[in-house]
């Protein structure tokens, strides 16, 4: 598949408006031939599920994974007011 603008503009609005992932605060770099998905989710399965919609939506995109996982926890104290 040609990575033009266009396809780089259909991958946003997927990310965005497709209610299974509704994505935002992914970063979509256009390379050569593929694009580069770039950023932090809370989990690998939120990652997992991403690439999963991209490649139902356009199984043709040849696409690259940098999302990273942001590992949440609880605080450790109480926060006092």
């Amino acid at each position: 598949m040609n990575v033009d603008q266009y396809t780089e503009s259909h991958v946003r609005q997927v990310l965005a408006e497709d209610p299974r992932v509704a994505e935002l605060g992914i970063q979509i770099v256009r390379l050569e031939s593929t694009l580069a998905l770039v950023g932090e989710v809370e989990s690998t399965k939120r990652r997992d599920q991403i690439l999963a919609v991209l490649r139902e939506k356009l199984p043709d995109l040849d696409v690259h994974c940098d999302i990273g996982v942001t590992r949440v926890h609880e605080p450790d104290e109480v926060e006092e007011l």
